[in-house]
């Protein structure tokens, strides 16, 4: 079934329309939220979010693009979720987490593999934050969500040429950063 019956049906008071595009795109919309965010959980409710923000406005959907536009509800979110992250980084501030006498943070331990599978992320998520957020951006929908540059564009609201010139800078920083970081 396409998109586009899919949101007719959906707009008819089909909720089975709304299982299934969500089965379609949950995916990758959490791919792309883990991305940005790097973190697991934030990427889980922000992807639930996108749809329940789709589902709100869904009759002023014009789009050709589903996955673009659910992807463009997913940036918003990501940004705010930055922006409330920032803020709450500045009010904890002044109350510094527990630690234990040895001086590490108090937590409780964690499998390995989860460990390996954080520290990867992370690492992925260094990477990309050398990355001015626009180029960031570009870099994980084309190679992430291996988006084309045309869909790129609708997504980032920029011309097909701008999201191709992006990745291309994109590309030369990490290369260079890279080169930077071996020597």
């Amino acid at each position: 079934m396409t998109d586009r019956e899919l949101i007719r049906r959906l707009r008819a008071g089909d909720r089975e329309a709304l299982n299934r595009i969500a089965d379609k795109y949950y995916d990758d919309i959490y791919r792309f939220c883990l991305y940005l965010t790097a973190d697991a959980t934030e990427s889980c409710d922000i992807t639930q979010e996108v749809f329940l923000r789709f589902m709100k406005y869904m009759h002023s959907y014009t789009h050709g693009n589903l996955k673009g536009y659910l992807l463009i509800i997913a940036r918003n979110l990501c940004r705010d979720y930055f922006s409330r992250k920032e803020r709450d980084e500045y009010m904890r501030m002044s109350n510094p987490p527990a630690m234990r006498e040895d001086g590490a943070p108090a937590e409780g331990g964690s499998e390995n593999s989860e460990m390996e599978q954080a520290e990867l992320r992370h690492l992925l998520h260094g990477i990309l934050s050398r990355l001015p957020e626009e180029q960031r951006e570009v870099i994980i929908l084309r190679f992430g969500e291996e988006l084309k540059f045309k869909e790129i564009a609708k997504v980032l609201g920029c011309s097909q040429s701008t999201a191709k010139s992006r990745c291309r800078l994109a590309i030369e920083r990490l290369r260079k950063e890279m080169k930077e970081d071996e020597q």
